[in-house]
């Protein structure tokens, strides 16, 4: 690649650079400037004046030379030409002077009288480069005046500028590669929070916070972390206390309006004060129910899973199914199992994950018609160890699918639910750094999943 060449391709790369930095600074007008762009222009900033100012450094240090060394060259030039004067006659010095200008490039030589004028002149040195002058005197009077010209500020460019111009690339390009690297170290951890932070706010309450690196980013990640536990005890405490008084009205009203009747003279009426006490009894067993799960769940959120331990989830699973047994043989539906070969080792709390298990079947079993069947899996996939309940059912309400796993989400808050068996479901997986959801939902049952990462 040649001179000029070079010197095209250095500066399309500078304009493609420069271009992009534009953009994003015009970007940063809408959305703030990065990490990244914070560390990289005062980079750039600092490698372009350090390039400028060598640049300059350079060509002054080269002018300065090509003029001394001209200088030089002129002075010896005119005491060798003076010599000549004092000895050679006026006619063959002409002769001399013509010969010695020929071979000198870009130098003119003038034998001067003692006032000034000029005698002899030979050559011709161009105008519009820089020039260099030195006389000497001639022995019987007049001096000899020698003009030479430097190589000029434009063939001193075209000499180093391309060199220049490589150099302060190189300096760019190494000040970009540390830019990325200084800002990916600093910029690569916060993104990483504030995704974590994303999924907290979007639901994902027990999201893993990333690894944290360096003193500065751990502080930050141990601040986020207690501001996370604060925050979940303290709405943890607000839910429960407005959940427990959005569905303690409905039992409650019931056993009001049940009580107001008895004492109105319903009482004196045997088949009605049997009625109308049934529908207290129920009442107050939904109320006992209902307060169970909210205290179970409330514990749950704010306590955690204390000292897991390894478990077998094929064992775990054997014991819902059993628990699950009598309500399945009440409706005539039917329990299976399959469990691959050996054991499933899953870290947890085997009561809690006994529980989510037993809200799982016996939601499948509610949701199942007679002779139907309700099918448990346990198997190893990649994401982990898994439970698949399958019933035979008609489905999920879509009006309830997408808050499935929140709280008093169901419909069928007149044969007994609660709507927090889910909720417990989901908190348990949570809290055992796993996932609970939906797989599949059509009239023709529903599967659902509870997956836990294996020991």
């Amino acid at each position: 690649m040649g001179r000029n060449e070079l010197l095209l391709a250095l500066a399309v790369l500078f304009l493609i650079g420069l271009a992009a930095l534009a953009s994003r600074l015009l970007e940063a007008r809408r959305t703030g400037l990065s990490l990244r762009l914070q560390v990289f222009i005062p980079l750039a900033a600092t490698t372009l004046i350090l390039s400028a100012v060598f640049a300059v450094i350079v060509i002054d240090r080269f002018t300065a030379r090509a003029s001394l060394f001209a200088s030089r060259a002129a002075e010896d030039e005119a005491r060798a030409v003076a010599e000549l004067a004092a000895r050679v006659p006026r006619e063959s010095l002409r002769e001399v002077l013509q010969a010695f200008t020929h071979s000198a490039i870009d130098t003119d030589v003038a034998v001067l009288d003692a006032r000034g004028n000029v005698v002899l002149e030979s050559g011709e040195a161009n105008p519009d480069v820089a020039r260099v002058s030195a006389e000497a005197p001639i022995a019987g009077g007049g001096r000899v005046r020698v003009r030479k010209a430097t190589f000029g500020m434009v063939q001193l460019m075209s000499d180093v500028a391309p060199k220049v111009a490589l150099l302060a690339f190189i300096f760019a390009l190494a000040s970009a590669v540390v830019a990325i690297v200084i800002g990916g170290a600093v910029a690569v951890p916060i993104e990483r929070l504030t995704r974590a932070a994303e999924r907290v706010a979007a639901g994902e309450r027990q999201a893993p916070l990333p690894e944290p690196r360096g003193r500065e980013v751990r502080a930050l990640t141990h601040a986020l972390l207690q501001m996370r536990s604060e925050l979940e005890e303290r709405h943890a405490l607000e839910n429960f206390v407005a959940d427990l008084s959005h569905e303690l009205k409905n039992p409650v009203a019931a056993i009001r309006a049940s009580a107001e009747v008895l004492t109105e003279g319903a009482a004196d009426d045997p088949q009605t004060a049997t009625r109308f006490a049934l529908r207290i009894r129920e009442s107050a067993d939904k109320l006992q129910q209902l307060t169970q799960d909210l205290l179970s769940l409330a514990r749950l959120e704010a306590r955690g899973i204390e000292a897991p331990k390894p478990v077998d989830l094929c064992t775990i699973a054997r014991e819902a199914v059993d628990a699950q047994g009598p309500t399945a043989q009440a409706r005539n539906v039917r329990l299976e199992l399959s469990r691959p070969e050996g054991t499933a080792l899953v870290r947890g709390d085997p009561v809690w994950l006994r529980r989510a298990l037993e809200n799982l079947l016996g939601n499948a079993v509610q949701h199942s018609p007679e002779g139907a069947r309700v099918q448990v899996q346990i198997a190893n996939d990649p994401q982990g160890i898994t439970a698949i309940v399958r019933d035979e059912g008609t489905g999920v309400d879509p009006a309830i699918r997408d808050r499935l796993f929140e709280r008093f989400s169901t419909t069928r808050h007149g044969e007994g639910g609660t709507g927090l068996g889910l909720a417990i479901v989901r908190a348990v997986a949570e809290l055992h750094g796993g996932t609970a959801q939906l797989r599949e939902t059509s009239a023709k049952g529903s599967v659902f999943s509870l997956t836990l990462p294996r020991v």
